[in-house]
């Protein structure tokens, strides 16, 4: 499996109710949006990307014309229909990478590893500290199941249902379990 034919789906359609605002604008420090933070961390080695958004996010689809826009069916329904809406467009992948827009501190060697290690295993888990964390890859053979999720907790129950061929990658990167949940998490 080449590199090149492992793609990136990047989740940005949730509400954020727990943070209170749009926290996919809200400002860092260092003046950049939490999202915009979270997509320049992810590295020109992944040429097939996918950026999934609600209906309603014109103004940031515009703003990332180097991405494949995806409007989810219904973002309000739970993360797994977000994610079923971006893995629909995945037919000629050989595997995905599934991130998280609220996730600015993953390195992009992390990515990387992450990508090189889906070549020679079915489902890569990173961790920090013996700790799972985020992004998770799959195989192309996981693609129509992911897309029959329902819910709000994404794909984790195939990390159960397949956790005999789960790889966890020890990647000493804490940007791995490190979400945005509220605006002091940005700090």
């Amino acid at each position: 499996m080449a590199d090149s034919d492992i793609g990136i789906i990047v989740l940005a359609a949730g509400r954020a109710r727990r943070f209170g605002m749009d926290k996919r604008k809200a400002s860092m420090n260092n003046g950049h949006t939490l999202l915009d933070n979270s997509l320049a961390n992810i590295p020109s080695s992944f040429t097939r990307r996918i950026l999934v958004l609600r209906e309603d996010d014109s103004d940031i689809a515009a703003n990332h014309p180097g991405w494949q826009i995806c409007h989810a069916d219904n973002p309000d329904s739970g993360m797994a229909n977000s994610l079923a809406s971006g893995i629909r467009l995945t037919s000629e992948w050989s595997g995905a990478l599934i991130t998280l827009a609220d996730m600015p501190f993953i390195q992009s060697t992390t990515y990387e590893a992450i990508q090189a290690a889906l070549s020679e295993h079915e489902i890569v888990i990173p961790c920090c500290n013996g700790k799972r964390g985020n992004p998770v890859g799959f195989r192309q053979s996981y693609f129509q199941e992911i897309a029959g999720l329902t819910g709000d907790r994404g794909a984790r129950s195939l990390l159960g249902k397949y956790e005999k061929v789960c790889f966890d990658l020890e990647t000493g990167d804490e940007g791995v379990i490190l979400d945005i949940d509220t605006p002091e998490g940005l700090e």
